[in-house]
């Protein structure tokens, strides 16, 4: 009797050790649209979209020797009061970390076109918030 308990007890720890556990799989990023002057709250952390310092981007049906760039300002408050500079062109800082977060400019709304100059109270940015 005492050596089927054994071996069922051998058994039981032999196949709890053999079955893994699943990886965590990481929280694919948050991706949120903040209008001009508008901010986002959560988990403590708010941002606010407080300018657009710069749009140098291409018009779109024109040829132009670079592609330009796009840059804004993010207020984040939360633990503790920041600025983040973020732009479009990758040649530039388009993520910024904060806390435990990395908020990355994706695009910034609307793409400018020719002869039409883009009111500052119609730019989205479209931002993506990674853990």
């Amino acid at each position: 009797m005492n050596k089927i308990l054994l071996f069922c007890g051998c058994l039981a720890v032999l196949i709890t050790s053999c079955v893994q556990d699943k990886p965590t799989e990481p929280t694919p990023p948050k991706l949120i649209e903040l209008k001009y002057n508008t901010s986002h709250e959560e988990d403590g952390m708010r941002i606010n979209f407080s300018a657009v310092t710069s749009d140098s981007r291409c018009p779109s049906g024109e040829q132009c020797s670079w592609q330009g760039n796009a840059e804004i300002v993010l207020e984040l408050t939360g633990d503790g009061n920041q600025a983040a500079v973020l732009n479009t062109n990758p040649q530039y800082q388009q993520s910024y970390p904060y806390n435990d977060r990395t908020i990355t400019l994706k695009e910034l709304k609307p793409y400018p076109e020719t002869g039409q100059p883009v009111a500052m109270d119609s730019y989205i940015a479209v931002l993506s918030i990674e853990k």
